[in-house]
């Protein structure tokens, strides 16, 4: 089988043959159909993990085909569809006992900790699997944890999301954005777009957010004096619009934040959070529950996969579309 491995911080990136490992007793053998780039595996090239182990398989966004699997596996057969969390949860602790699994301190990583879905073939835990339905397309099967699922997890079970609410998407024509805003459409929300390119709004709009500001400054008295504070913030930027996400709240409104892009810490205005009872949620991963409900709205036709897709061994030219911003929704790899 190939494999792109990381071998040192900063890359570059090396394909490797290698043989098909046998999967151990709580293993599966996944022949990988798609996977999507994260931005989180090019903070991993970076060198902001400092747990990564290299050499390492990079890539967490696992959608694939069952090929063989362990003694002790009775969760999916030979041939099942499956997806994956991007980690494997370890099942027993107190967050795993209560549907919290992505707060696993136990939880080890594929693309980190354990060799990821960057190669046609990977080896996933059967706590990381879920069965999908066949008429989930790969694509957006590819990112319906690490994308999907999470915005779901930050929107659903973080935010208290219901309809009528107003939700308002930083990074709107990114991988994370272009995808939070239909999920947000789909639970009835009034849906408003930030984004700092011009170009990028007719892609915005083909999912159909109620507005759509463009801002490389301060947006939140724009959206204010527009539509009036909001309910939600999906911050898939970070620092960049963070304190004009924070500006754009309602009181008691609530902040998920998912993006770090450029990993750079912010200042924040505790008179503001306390004298309006904002709510800051820091955003990881996925749940089981969370990616089961993500497939589901991708069985109804809810939510689409949007980006474009890519041959594997071209990964290097995928990370350097994200590196550069130039990203419209989501690079999906195909072996």
């Amino acid at each position: 089988m190939k494999s792109i491995f990381l071998e040192k911080i900063g890359g570059p990136l090396t394909v490797k043959e290698s043989p098909e490992p046998e999967p151990g007793d709580e293993w599966v053998l996944v022949k990988i159909m798609r996977t999507g780039v994260c931005y989180r595996d090019i903070l991993t090239v970076e060198g902001f993990f400092p747990r990564v182990s290299l050499p390492i398989v990079l890539g967490h966004e696992i959608a694939g085909i069952v090929v063989d699997k362990g003694s002790k596996v009775d969760e999916v057969d030979i041939n099942d569809k499956i997806v994956a969390l991007p980690y494997v949860p370890c099942g027993e602790c107190e967050y795993c006992r209560s549907g919290r699994e992505n707060l696993c301190k136990n939880r080890r990583w594929y693309g980190e900790v354990l060799n990821g879905s960057y190669a046609d073939h990977v080896l996933v835990h059967k706590n990381s699997i879920v069965k999908m339905d066949p008429e989930v397309d790969w694509n957006y099967a590819a990112i319906s944890s690490c994308v999907i699922g999470m915005v779901i997890h930050a929107l659903e079970e973080l935010g208290d999301i219901n309809e009528g609410m107003k939700v308002l998407v930083t990074g709107a024509g990114g991988g994370v954005g272009i995808h939070a805003l239909q999920i947000a459409k789909a639970y009835g929300a009034e849906v408003i777009a930030v984004t700092s390119s011009e170009d990028k709004v007719d892609f915005i709009k083909q999912v159909n957010p109620d507005y759509i500001f463009v801002s490389k400054g301060d947006f939140s008295k724009e959206v204010k004096k527009t539509i009036g504070p909001v309910d939600i913030v999906v911050e898939a930027v970070g620092e960049p619009t963070f304190y004009s996400s924070l500006r754009s709240l309602k009181w008691g409104g609530r902040m998920a934040v998912i993006g770090n892009v450029n990993v750079k810490p912010v200042s924040l205005p505790l008179g503001l959070i306390i004298l309006r009872e904002n709510i800051i949620h820091g955003v990881i991963s996925s749940t089981k529950r969370s990616l089961k409900k993500a497939l589901e709205m991708g069985s109804k036709g809810l939510v689409k996969a949007i980006g474009v897709e890519m041959p594997l061994w071209e990964v290097e030219k995928a990370h350097e579309i994200l590196r550069q911003k130039r990203a419209r929704g989501r690079v999906f790899l195909k072996p």
